[in-house]
């Protein structure tokens, strides 16, 4: 499937281990506290309980975290399962400074990628697996586990980055009509004769004039930023005619209220920034339960 082949690209696995190691020597680098206060050898078990009923992620950063201060670990749940409050979602054993010097990171991962699993499984329930799709828009360095979370849930993950496909904006038609002295419509052309004909080339438009300009001239997708449904069925019907395989995506003031609407209208899928940045975090606590 073509949708699903170029706009849910795989986040690096290596990447999210790499910024919660980061994040864990930044915050642990130096207890000043378990250095003074706990021995050394001493040793405890614990467990990570659900304070609230959520869809499980963040294990693997959680893991990766873990594993680095050789405290082990018995997950009870994979990502993707359902954890009903109050259930215990990890059991650990490790050095005690350890466990105390890991719990923080882990948790907040967990508590992050947990909250974003939860809503993008609400979105793929309410819309469809597949039609709704995150954004570039993620907390700084998180971008990898953010991204996975909404795949997890049954969402788009979109780019991860710039280098992961090709999408002109409105900043680049801008710079061309500025750098060639053209018309909207003429830039359009110009951007996607800039890649060869075989790539696949997105263009945000905001007028019928423009994606038609973006279909007649080859792009595979169009993005329709800031359009109204109904602006949005009449570019549909337009760019079909000229090609019915073109993919259009919704953009610019979706939420999960008003998707439907868009998906109605013609798009093949909306992107909402709502899946990673207006989530609630799931609750979850660490109990040191023995020694």
């Amino acid at each position: 499937m073509e949708l699903e082949g170029k706009f849910n690209r795989e986040p690096d696995r290596m990447a999210s281990e790499k910024a919660a190691l980061s994040e864990l020597w930044r915050d642990s680098c130096h207890d000043i506290t378990s250095s003074r206060a706990i021995q050394h050898h001493l040793h405890c078990s614990g467990k990570i309980t659900a304070k609230s009923s959520f869809v499980l992620c963040g294990v693997q950063e959680a893991e990766a975290v873990f594993q680095s201060r050789l405290v082990k670990t018995e997950w009870k749940y994979r990502e993707g399962q359902k954890v009903k409050k109050g259930k215990v979602v990890c059991r650990l054993h490790g050095n005690c400074r350890a466990v105390l010097a890991c719990e923080r990171t882990a948790l907040n991962y967990l508590s992050l990628l947990s909250g974003i699993a939860t809503k993008s499984v609400a979105a793929s329930k309410k819309f469809g697996k597949w039609k709704i799709s995150a954004t570039r828009k993620t907390p700084p360095g998180l971008s990898d586990s953010c991204k996975r979370a909404v795949k997890v849930g049954g969402c788009l993950t979109h780019r991860m980055g710039l280098s992961d496909g090709i999408l002109v904006k409105d900043n680049h038609i801008a710079a061309i009509m500025k750098g060639r002295r053209v018309k909207k419509e003429e830039a359009v052309k110009i951007a996607v004769s800039s890649f060869e004909p075989d790539k696949f080339v997105e263009i945000e438009v905001s007028s019928l004039r423009q994606a038609v300009a973006a279909a007649q001239s080859g792009a595979k997708a169009i993005l329709a930023d800031n359009v109204s449904p109904k602006r949005l069925r009449k570019i549909a019907r337009a760019v079909r005619a000229i090609n019915r395989r073109i993919t259009i995506e919704a953009s610019g003031g979706i939420t999960l209220e008003n998707a439907g609407n868009y998906l109605r209208a013609g798009a093949d899928f909306a992107s909402t920034s709502e899946l990673t940045m207006k989530i609630e975090p799931a609750n979850l606590s660490l109990e040191i339960d023995s020694f």
